[in-house]
């Protein structure tokens, strides 16, 4: 999705760009921006994750070798940072490189191996130090770089949504679209969880906290969106507290007008987790006035001020099941909390990506005064 939104606003802003990545199916097929796939295969057990295969994918490589970047910029340390490494090298061109991820989670759930992890870990830090520049999302993201050992700067450069703030009649259109597909009134209390189904986003809390809100009497509709390998247990978990009246799971919903339709029709966005550094989902639901509540001191909770523009927990499902009994009963909170939320922690992705265009002006005019710095301190007088 961030690739996505800079190759977008990149031909926006009349940067000719190219956005490389594995081929998904037609994913990015029917993209206005420039798109380079190449063969891709998925995961075993990292659903829908996949490695690409671009050594082996002819008319990707043939069309590479055409073109001519000035700045390559990689979202991913793996295939397509490698291509991006290797390229720079032999052009001669700035890399900049982002670190999105907290990839020593996910290796240690692919393989129960102590040394696998650790090695891919440092193979990680090998290539953030290999590139030029490294920007992160947030400054706990980077935090979590310098904790896998990198040594070097990093930029703080802040991810954007798509989703645009709707006007009053926009709005309650999206509201009221929400409500019908739910099958729920502006009355309910609705939570809503959009993102990856893995237990490493502290979904069992969310399951946990709602059987203790059922058992206070507290009515309320929750709403998980979205696909992962933790999706049938937890909807077995789901029916075997017997809450499967009070939960909904929507699955995959690639629809974003959709997606608007339940953001605006929610009151909460619930999201206790752990693992992601700088949530996109939380930024949409800002969109639509909607606080976040999340476990104090994750990477998530970076932009939150309690209270103010969302809501603090501790990392167990009796503190969340409190924070929601608490704010049922004062809507007053949720709703100026959204308010803030909106003005606080939203960006536009065209906002985002004209800094960062800017930015890549910069770094090829840099790089092109110490090239020709470097060639002139070369010259040989004779």
């Amino acid at each position: 999705m961030t690739a996505h939104n800079y190759a977008l606003w990149l031909d926006t802003f009349s940067a000719n760009s190219y956005l490389i990545a594995p081929k998904v199916n037609n994913h990015l097929s029917e993209e206005n921006y420039n798109v380079l796939l190449y063969n891709s295969i998925m995961l075993p057990g990292m659903h829908p994750y996949r490695i690409g295969l671009p050594g082996i994918d002819v008319r990707f490589k043939r069309k590479m070798n055409s073109l001519n970047f000035e700045i390559l910029h990689a979202h991913c340390p793996f295939v397509s940072g490698k291509i991006a490494l290797n390229l720079s090298k032999k052009l001669d061109i700035p890399l900049v490189a982002t670190f999105h991820s907290k990839y020593r989670e996910d290796f240690k759930k692919m393989v129960n191996s102590t040394f696998f992890v650790e090695s891919m870990v440092k193979y990680i830090v090998d290539y953030y130090n290999a590139v030029n520049y490294v920007w992160v999302p947030n400054e706990a993201t980077g935090k979590t770089l310098k904790e896998y050992g990198y040594c070097g700067d990093y930029t703080v450069v802040p991810n954007g949504t798509d989703m645009e703030i709707p006007d009053e009649t926009i709005y309650q259109q999206y509201r009221a679209g929400g409500f019908e597909f739910l099958g729920c009134g502006p009355n309910d209390l609705i939570l809503l969880f959009v993102g990856q189904h893995r237990w490493e986003k502290n979904v069992r809390m969310i399951i946990d906290s709602l059987r203790i809100l059922k058992n206070e009497k507290v009515t309320f509709t929750m709403v998980f969106v979205g696909e992962g390998y933790a999706y049938n247990e937890m909807q077995r978990l789901v029916r075997q507290m017997m809450l499967h009246d009070h939960v909904i799971f929507t699955g995959l919903i690639s629809d974003r007008e959709q997606l608007k339709e339940l953001y605006a029709c929610s009151d909460l966005f619930v999201f206790p987790s752990l693992y992601d550094n700088a949530p996109l989902v939380m930024m949409e639901a800002a969109a639509f006035q909607v606080p976040s509540i999340v476990v104090r001191e994750s990477s998530a909770s970076e932009c939150i001020q309690d209270q103010i523009n969302g809501f603090m927990i501790d990392n167990n499902h009796e503190s969340l099941a409190a924070t929601i009994k608490d704010l049922s009963r004062h809507p007053e909170k949720i709703k100026r909390a959204g308010e803030h939320a909106a003005t606080s922690i939203y960006r536009s992705w065209k906002d985002v990506v004209a800094k960062v265009h800017a930015n890549y002006a910069l770094i090829i005019e840099k790089h092109r005064c110490t090239n020709k710095m470097h060639i002139h301190n070369n010259i040989t007088v004779p």
